[in-house]
C-alpha cells in the first residue's frame, strides 16, 4: 500500500489587543476587526496534498510527515514576507503586556516532537504543531493569533477518492 501527505495551516485569533479599538467610532471598530480577521485568514492554507510525495511506503510517509511539519513550523516562525503585518514578535508582546496581569502562558509548541504525533489504528501518523503570530496592520498592536500546522499521512487509495 502507498501513502500521501496532506498539509494544512489554520489560524485563529486567541486574544484581541484592546488598543485596536481605542479612539475610534463603533463603525470604525467593525472595519478594523474585519481587516484584522482578513489578515488572519490569509495565514490559512489547505488542506492540500504535499507535492512530490505521491507514492511513499508507510515508513517513508510517517518519517516525511514529521520532516514536513518541522519545515512548515520553522517557516511560520520565520514569518511571512508577503504578509509583513503578521509577525512572530513574542518578546514585544511580553513587554507590552507585562503590566496587565495577563497570563503569558506558552501557546506555541515551537518544535515538533513525539508529543505532537498522533498514531492511527492503520499505522499512519499525523503531526500537529502550534506557533504564535500577531496580526497588526497598523504597527504597535498585539492581536494574538495561533497557527495550527498539521501534516497527515493518508493511504493513497483513500486520497484518490
Amino acid at each position: 500500500m502507498m501513502f500521501k501527505l496532506r498539509y494544512s495551516r489554520k489560524a485563529s485569533i486567541l486574544e484581541w489587543d484592546s488598543d485596536s479599538f481605542t479612539d475610534c467610532l463603533p463603525c470604525e471598530a467593525d472595519a478594523i476587526e474585519e481587516e484584522i480577521t482578513e489578515l488572519v485568514q490569509k495565514l490559512e492554507v489547505g488542506p492540500k496534498w504535499w507535492p512530490g510525495m505521491e507514492s511513499l511506503s508507510l515508513e517513508e510517509a510517517n518519517g516525511e510527515a514529521r520532516r514536513v511539519c518541522e519545515s512548515k513550523l520553522l517557516a511560520a516562525l520565520d514569518g511571512f514576507p508577503n504578509l509583513p503585518h503578521a509577525s512572530t514578535q513574542w518578546n514585544g508582546y511580553k513587554y507590552k503586556r507585562s503590566n496587565t496581569g495577563l497570563s503569558l502562558e506558552d501557546w506555541g509548541d515551537e518544535e515538533v516532537t513525539d508529543a505532537n504525533r498522533t498514531e492511527n489504528k492503520d499505522g499512519t501518523v499525523s503531526y500537529e504543531a502550534h506557533a504564535i503570530h500577531f496580526a497588526d496592520p497598523y504597527g504597535g498592536l498585539c492581536n494574538v493569533v495561533k497557527l495550527v500546522i498539521k501534516v497527515e499521512v493518508i493511504p493513497a487509495d483513500i486520497a484518490s477518492k
